[in-house]
């Protein structure tokens, strides 16, 4: 098939690699080492043997118990680690727990982290509903959380907004504290100085100012609802989201280049063809993921089709201003190279956000242009079967 294939495949299965080994099902145990990178999805993952590889995760529960080598990446509901990361985590899940040392950076969003005392980890940037960082973090510290305890030990600076931020362990660096509420503690150390914001005002800092100085600040004010239209309620969020938003775009333009502009030749070409193929791809999806479940065996495909189906939707405006892009590089021979295509590409997604903001008229025309758009990527797929027998050399 086409690569337009090789690029939906990626999408929903998220199990695209040069060497690895996957799985997928209800109930899923690692219990023999693994020597490649290892993809799971399932309703309870649970890994007791080293991965020597990426491990790239999508499940309900997940435990993993022992030691992987190389990066984590990890979508889950309730995820454990027990075992050693030998470089970074990346996390997205309900509740997270880590356990176990860290050497690379955690990168996590969840509705509750706990960092267990103990253990330490390299850089942490993090974004959620409740931070318990009881452990060491060896680099910088960032984030923007509901609330925030920070019990253990930041041996470099830390930048951190949001509802309610307790302090009562050490910071080595430079802080940056902003939040409605700011609650020192008696074990509070800060080593270099402090820049705050709070809604009442001054905070008392105790005795934790170590030959540095705390300063209120104004400019770190969060102010909500400003960039709800761009998809964040602060400008830390905005810039986080729009970032995301930019590194998606250069990933899905560098891999699937050759892709893009295809689809963007069949819009062109085919538009209500392009509409009609998206529209019932939306529409069909999800129903035969019903069906899957109907019956026993099916259930596992039921679970990829449903979390393919929903990274779907989450990446269909990313998707889309790609392909637009692409369409003004057709249409107009502008023959732009890959960064002048992605910067084009964000400037199209930041104007199809504030589109989608008009009531129902935004909605209406960007469920037309993601139609049209995934309609262009599948008119692009080799559906006819190869004749048998049929060798070649």
């Amino acid at each position: 098939m086409k690569k337009s294939l090789l690029f939906i495949a990626m999408i929903v299965t998220c199990m695209t690699a040069i060497a690895y080994t996957s799985d997928y099902g209800d109930d899923i145990i690692i219990s023999q080492p693994v020597y490649s990178n290892l993809y799971l999805a399932g309703g309870t993952v649970t890994i007791n043997a080293p991965i020597h590889g990426d491990l790239i995760i999508a499940g309900g529960t997940v435990t993993i118990n022992d030691t992987v080598t190389k990066d984590i990446l990890l979508i889950g509901g309730k995820v454990v680690f027990n075992g050693f990361a030998g470089d970074d985590i990346r996390c997205a899940g309900g509740n997270i727990r880590i356990s176990k040392n860290v050497t690379g950076d955690v990168v996590v969003t969840g509705g509750g982290v706990i960092i267990d005392p103990g253990i330490t980890i390299g850089g942490l940037l993090a974004a959620g509903g409740r931070i318990t960082v009881d452990g060491n973090v060896n680099g910088e510290m960032k984030g923007v959380f509901g609330d925030l305890i920070l019990n253990g030990n930041v041996s470099r600076d830390i930048d951190c907004r949001g509802g309610r931020i307790t302090v009562n362990g050490a910071v080595g660096g430079k802080s940056v504290l902003s939040a409605k509420n700011i609650i020192i503690g008696n074990n509070a150390v800060f080593n270099g100085d402090v820049r705050y914001w709070t809604k009442k005002g001054s905070v008392d800092f105790k005795q934790s100012l170590k030959n540095s100085k705390a300063v209120y600040d104004p400019e770190l004010q969060i102010i909500t609802g400003e960039w709800y239209y761009l998809g964040a309620t602060t400008v830390f969020g905005l810039l986080w989201y729009l970032g995301m938003a930019f590194l998606m775009l250069l990933i899905i333009q560098y891999l699937f280049s050759a892709t893009m502009k295809k689809a963007a030749d069949a819009v062109f070409n085919n538009s209500l063809k392009s509409l009609g193929f998206g529209f019932l791809f939306f529409i069909a999806v999800p129903i035969a993921a019903i069906v899957a479940f109907i019956t026993v065996v099916g259930v596992p495909v039921g679970l990829l089709l449903l979390f393919g189906y929903i990274t779907l939707i989450l990446l269909a405006m990313v998707i889309t201003s790609v392909v637009v892009a692409n369409w003004f590089n057709n249409r107009y021979d502008k023959n732009w190279k890959l960064w002048r295509m992605v910067l084009v590409a964000f400037g199209i997604f930041i104007v199809l956000k504030l589109i989608i903001a008009t009531p129902f008229i935004g909605w209406l025309l960007m469920l037309i242009m993601v139609c049209m758009a995934f309609g262009g990527i599948l008119l692009n797929v080799n559906w006819k079967r190869k004749q048998p027998g049929i060798i070649a050399t």
